[in-house]
């Protein structure tokens, strides 16, 4: 076992030797490979430093340039940074300008639209959204024809305009659809090669604006028309020439023969307008004069004639340099108007004088009238007194008439107006005037449908005997009187000043081929007592008391005369529509009774001449010298009173009064009004009433005693 055992450990050992041996052999053949490969490591080491310091060459050369590059790099990544941030700060601009602009564009209240060339649209702004009543993706794409109307492109599209010419178009269109007007301005976009691809149109409502322009054409054609047809003569003057004037203006500048004669402006004024200051006119039309107030002045025409003529001037600028708008109006006929007004204001404080003294002479001529009508009862028939009675009633007739010449100058009232037929009365004058003077030929010419005018015949037939007379005084070698009537229709201008209302009116004229009258008679005739014959031949109050008659008839008396060509007087009464009246004749007679009779007059004389005048008619007479006496003595003895002969001017308390309160104790008593006027229009209203009547002084004792039965028989 022990010997197996060594063996076994020798072989181990030997074993080992051998490995050790073959180990060392390895060892040395791997020493001999390491001397090899250290040999070989050498030179590679000696390779590797060569190619290292090559490496390392090109690696500093590798590094520098990419270090150069780097630096590059860093630099191209700043400006890349730089403009990056521009990028995004230009985006953040362009981002906040689109805003700006959509807002803008958004707030216009005008449509904003882009198309392209094939005429559809891109976009609007809001306003087009809500015009159309469409959202964005609705309104895209379709052409813009298809929004207002739809069919076709419009007749003057400013599309087709801007393809064909790539410029700016405008035009106005009416959308039936909408009940609008509108302006649609379109505008071009160019690509870079200057060939149009989006087209912007701008449409604005307009409709205002074209019922302003069509309102203002209106007006404009209004002013022209006021202007070119006013009645005053408008013109511009600037740098001492007419640059702008009205048709008026040019007629009037015809009438004076401006254009003809090219004087200068003042040479026109009437030599006394020109005061000190014969550049007065020149000055203002030239703005020089800043008065004011008119310039009224009189202008001579190229006929010599004179007309009154009123300036204002106001300064302006006309085309850039000073000028003045000038306004002339011919006041001829407004200047004799205010003559004529001043006239009849004249005439009428002096018609109020003529009317008392008419009246106060009546009041005389009554008690002469009434003590004569006595002395004819107390001598019966001797022809001794009877001749020289006759003789007193004959110039109390002659003083009557002349009271009525005044009444009527006075305008004292009508006493029977009637319809009449104004050619019957005139033929009717006109022959018996004919009759008495041979030495004038009448010429007749009447209108054969004249109009009916409401008139005292005899009051007109004084007149027409007063303008024959006149007429007749004019031509005291003979001569002709032409007579016309005819029916005319009188306008607002021309009776004012005579205070009558305009209308329907006959027409007489009366038109001799005498001596005529300058300016200064013709201001006068009308005046009482004016006269140009010598004393004796006339008392100045034939003219006087017609222009009152034809005043009294709410007509109208003028004249018209030259010296040495004649004159022409027209009378204009107002026509009705009755028809006339023939006229009755009555025949009076002395009539008595026995009933009492309440006399009221303010005048004694007239007290006492008239109750002697009543008692020998018969009648029981009661006497009233006042009207409140009157009032009392009526009323304590209304029951035996039948009649009251009242005048109507007292001082106290007047007729009218009187007659009211005794009609309110007996409403049916009769009453007669006496009075040396006419009849007035108040006489008439209390006439209206009943049991009542007119008796004009002077009367005689025929006249007093008919009137009263006629009221007492009744």
């Amino acid at each position: 076992m022990k010997h197996q055992h060594l063996n076994s450990s020798w072989d181990d050992i030997n074993q080992l030797k051998a490995e050790l041996n073959k180990e060392r052999l390895r060892r040395t053949d791997m020493e001999t490979q390491f001397r090899l490969l250290d040999s070989k490591y050498k030179r590679l080491e000696i390779e590797l430093i060569r190619y290292r310091d090559h490496f390392e060459a090109l690696v500093a050369s590798r590094t520098a340039e990419l270090m150069a590059i780097n630096e590059k790099l860093v630099q191209e990544i700043k400006d890349r940074r730089i403009a990056e941030r521009e990028r995004r700060s230009f985006e953040d601009q362009l981002s906040e300008a689109t805003l700006l602009l959509e807002a803008m564009l958004d707030a216009i209240p005008d449509i904003i639209g882009v198309q392209d060339t094939d005429r559809r649209i891109i976009r609007f702004n809001k306003a087009g959204y809500e015009f159309f009543e469409m959202d964005e993706d609705e309104v895209s794409g379709m052409h813009c024809f298809d929004l207002i109307d739809g069919g076709e492109p419009c007749n003057e599209c400013v599309t087709s305009k801007i393809l064909e010419t790539s410029q700016p178009a405008q035009t106005e269109k009416y959308l039936e659809s909408k009940g609008l007007w509108m302006d649609i301005r379109a505008y071009p976009i160019l690509d870079m090669d200057g060939r149009v691809f989006r087209i912007v149109e701008h449409w604005r409502d307009i409709t205002e604006l074209k019922k302003s322009q069509s309102s203002l054409v209106e007006s404009e054609e209004k002013y022209r028309l006021l202007v070119e047809n006013a009645k005053e003569a408008i013109f511009i003057y600037q740098e001492g020439r007419f640059r702008f004037s009205n048709r008026q203006a040019r007629e009037m500048a015809k009438k004076m023969g401006i254009p003809e004669t090219r004087r200068p402006l003042a040479e026109y004024m009437h030599p006394d307008d020109r005061g000190d200051n014969p550049d007065q006119l020149q000055k203002r039309l030239s703005g020089l004069d800043r008065k004011p107030q008119a310039m009224v002045f009189r202008a001579i025409g190229k006929d010599g004639d004179t007309v009154w003529l009123e300036l204002n001037t106001v300064n302006l600028t006309w085309q850039q340099k000073p000028a003045t708008l000038n306004f002339v109006r011919d006041i001829t006929r407004d200047k004799e108007l205010e003559r004529r007004f001043q006239e009849a204001q004249r005439m009428e404080s002096l018609g109020t004088l003529a009317g008392g003294i008419a009246h106060d002479f009546n009041n005389l001529l009554m008690g002469i009238q009434g003590n004569v009508s006595l002395m004819y009862l107390d001598i019966g028939d001797d022809p001794a007194f009877t001749e020289k009675l006759q003789s007193i009633e004959d110039c109390v007739d002659s003083g009557s008439r002349l009271t009525k010449q005044l009444l009527g100058f006075a305008r004292g009232g009508k006493y029977v107006v009637k319809p009449n037929d104004m050619s019957k009365i005139l033929k009717s004058s006109a022959d018996m005037f004919g009759r008495t003077r041979k030495s004038v030929t009448i010429h007749g010419d009447y209108e054969p449908n004249l109009w009916t005018v409401m008139v005292d015949a005899n009051q007109i037939e004084q007149v027409l005997v007063n303008l024959f007379l006149n007429a007749w005084q004019a031509m005291q070698e003979g001569g002709d009187l032409y007579l016309k009537s005819e029916n005319v229709v009188l306008e607002e201008p021309f009776v004012r000043p005579h205070e009558v209302q305009a209308g329907r009116f006959v027409k007489i004229s009366v038109t001799d081929t005498g001596i005529g009258m300058d300016d200064s008679i013709k201001r006068r005739i009308f005046e009482p007592f004016f006269t140009t014959h010598e004393p004796g031949r006339g008392t100045g109050l034939g003219l006087a008391s017609a222009f009152g008659i034809i005043k009294n008839h709410h007509g109208i008396l003028t004249v018209k005369s030259k010296l040495g060509k004649g004159s022409t007087f027209c009378i204009y009464l107002p026509a009705t529509d009755k028809e006339p009246e023939l006229e009755k004749i009555s025949q009076e007679v002395i009539e008595i009774g026995t009933e009492t009779i309440l006399l009221v007059d303010d005048e004694k004389y007239i007290i006492d001449v008239g109750e002697m005048m009543l008692k020998g008619l018969g009648y029981t007479i009661l006497t009233a010298t006042s009207g409140r006496m009157a009032i009392d003595i009526f009323v304590e003895k209304s029951d035996i009173i039948q009649l009251v002969v009242l005048d109507l001017v007292m001082p106290d308390m007047g007729g009218e009064a009187v007659f009211n309160k005794i009609r309110e104790i007996n409403p049916d008593i009769n009453v007669l009004f006496a009075s040396g006027h006419y009849m007035s229009n108040q006489t008439r209203r209390l006439l209206q009433s009943g049991s009542s009547d007119f008796l004009q002084k002077p009367f005689n004792l025929r006249q007093l005693s008919t009137k009263i039965r006629c009221l007492i028989d009744k």
